[in-house]
């Protein structure tokens, strides 16, 4: 079965290192197992790519933290409405014919019927990505949905090591500031440990649990770390030292 994603750039990882310097390490690196080959439908031409995938609940953040990286609102997002159906990527050229693939994947938590559809395409796609940010909510207590899906989707140790769990919104948590301030204050950031601390307990997952806000861009460098990190571990990507 053949899979298929969208992209709506395609640029050089230059353009994202200016604001996420983490993401240099990268540069001139060679993407070469066979799994992450992708062709064109347009042009037929091949190239190989070394896949973010965020998944999660829609409405959590995954579009805006893609755009966070990015600079620019180039995916649609809504704090009303699902906006992703399909996979959209936004795709970097690291080296000739090799790419860093930001792909955002539509949210689940919508409907049983969405669900089973996306959490299909999560499944499907899990072979073609280095690493998956699963987005999670700080002012979110529901995790049933999140639960469950991470339950189907990675089902054995091999999967669960591509995952880095993202602790979006931590500006939303309280006690909220009303300063214009991007720093959290000591309250705030306690009550974040306790929340990273309880996702920490509750999915024992193998990479750290990364607390940051997409939308005032607080702590956005320690998700970069962890994305560069798990990615130059991966086995799939060759960096130049």
């Amino acid at each position: 079965m053949s899979i298929i994603k969208y992209y709506h750039l395609r640029g050089k990882i230059d353009e994202i290192t200016a604001r996420h310097h983490q993401f240099s390490k990268l540069k001139n690196a060679s993407v070469t197992a066979p799994h992450l080959k992708w062709r064109d439908t347009s042009t037929g031409a091949l190239s190989h790519h070394a896949q973010i995938a965020f998944f999660g609940k829609s409405g959590y953040g995954k579009s805006s933290t893609v755009n966070s990286f990015f600079g620019n609102s180039i995916l649609k997002t809504s704090d009303v409405e699902a906006c992703t159906r399909r996979c959209e990527s936004l795709d970097f050229e690291l080296s000739p014919n090799c790419y860093l693939s930001l792909a955002d994947f539509p949210g689940i938590g919508e409907s049983e019927y969405r669900d089973k559809e996306y959490l299909q395409m999560y499944t499907d796609f899990l072979s073609t990505s280095t690493v998956v940010v699963y987005v999670l909510r700080a002012d979110q207590r529901d995790l049933a949905v999140d639960e469950s899906a991470y339950r189907t989707v990675f089902p054995n140790w091999d999967d669960k090591k591509k995952v880095i769990f993202a602790l979006n919104c931590c500006d939303k948590i309280e006690p909220i500031s009303r300063s214009n301030s991007i720093e959290l204050s000591l309250q705030q950031r306690r009550n974040i440990d306790i929340k990273v601390n309880s996702i920490r307990e509750l999915f024992k997952p193998i990479n750290p649990v990364v607390p940051y806000s997409a939308t005032t861009g607080w702590n956005m460098s320690q998700l970069a770390d962890e994305i560069v990190r798990a990615v130059s571990c991966s086995g799939h990507v060759h960096c130049k030292t």
